[in-house]
């Protein structure tokens, strides 16, 4: 056995996403979140990569309570912190984020320090589109591959886009 004095320190990488509240101008929510990474850098923590704050709309209504008021949003200013920190330290960063009025939501994930990049999906073309196009569908959209939305209401207006499609050759033909 060798004695062995080095410190092993139980670094792993993180990802905390945020939403700041809408009422902050984006030199706020700026500074907001240099704040943020000021206090993960108190910790021991070193940056990987991350995304500044930007104003969105949010994807359905979050409530938080301030000052005993229920205060409904719809939209805030978004951006993430990729970091790593020891694992012990993540709670001490959860607990001031917990007390902070101006953070709608927040989440703290563990990930890997590989590039992760968003991608986006392909676009839909939604068949009610199609529908209401005033000119028809042309040829190279009735006869090309086209990703069309299959919820319950979208079958239905497809089988209207495949009536106007055929109603539109009928009315050629007579010409």
């Amino acid at each position: 056995m060798t004695d062995n004095n080095e410190t092993i320190i139980d670094s792993r990488v993180y990802e905390i996403s945020f939403i700041f509240d809408n009422k902050l101008d984006e030199a706020a929510a700026l500074k907001k979140a240099e704040t943020l990474k000021q206090s993960i850098a108190t910790l021991g923590g070193s940056f990987i990569s991350e995304e500044a704050p930007y104003m969105r709309e949010l994807a359905y209504e979050m409530i938080k309570v301030q000052n005993n008021i229920n205060v409904r949003f719809n939209e805030g200013y978004f951006g993430w912190i990729k970091f790593s920190l020891d694992g012990d330290k993540v709670k001490e960063l959860e607990k001031g984020l917990k007390v902070d009025e101006e953070i709608v939501r927040y989440l703290v994930v563990r990930t890997v320090a590989e590039n992760t990049v968003y991608t986006k999906r392909a676009p839909v073309i939604k068949a009610e589109a199609l529908a209401l196009n005033e000119d028809g569908p042309s040829d190279e959209i009735a006869s090309s591959d086209v990703n069309i939305d299959t919820t319950k209401d979208a079958d239905i207006v497809a089988e209207a886009v495949s009536d106007v499609v055929v109603d539109t050759t009928a009315s050629e033909e007579t010409k």
